[in-house]
């Protein structure tokens, strides 16, 4: 967790060094209790990098015998590609993103826990709108293949928590943030 903090303050310090910032908090993720925080940050006039970090705590009931709690820490680069942009990068895009987390899962019955790593890659698609004031407001869909490493498949804890997991990502992205320094690249 202390990790976890110190990249989000590295992620907020970014915010004053380039020109043009969009620090972003996903709505979406804090209503189902979990926190996604990102910058984006303009490459040239149509394109924008950003990279997240989240933390999500997650209870599933996968059968009768089998009921987890996942937690996980992931990092998230994403790149986006805006049609016609009005102010600097925002409006239609499209993109890719990656995930890259720490998961654990703790069976709530006996408290036994398994650790993996899971990764992901997909793509995306969107809208950012941009007020002159400098708020915004980002509605996204993306899906993508997730896989996960790092475990025992014979280790029978192992394969019921990570076992349970998909192997399709989808994300749903309810953002708002605010536009640090301004006007178009």
């Amino acid at each position: 967790m202390k990790h976890f903090f110190t990249l989000l303050l590295l992620l907020v310090a970014t915010c004053f060094v380039s020109a043009q910032v969009d620090a972003k908090l996903n709505a979406g993720s804090a209503i189902t209790g979990g926190i996604n925080l990102s910058a984006e940050f303009p490459v040239g006039q149509q394109m924008g990098i950003a990279i997240g970090a989240a933390y999500s705590s997650l209870g599933l009931l996968i059968n009768e015998e089998d009921d987890y709690r996942y937690r996980n820490l992931r990092l998230i680069p994403e790149v986006r590609y805006y049609f016609n942009p009005r102010e600097g990068f925002d409006r239609f895009y499209v993109g890719g993103y990656g995930k890259l987390g720490q998961l654990t899962g703790i069976n709530r019955d006996t408290d036994a826990s398994v650790d993996a790593t899971r990764a992901a890659l997909g793509i995306m698609t969107g809208h950012k709108w941009v007020s002159p004031s400098g708020f915004l407001f980002d509605l996204n869909f993306g899906v993508g293949r997730a896989a996960t490493f790092g475990g025992n498949d014979n280790d029978a804890e192992y394969a019921a928590a990570i076992g349970a997991l998909t192997a399709i990502d989808l994300r749903l992205g309810i953002i708002v943030g605010w536009r640090f320094g301004g006007g178009k690249d």
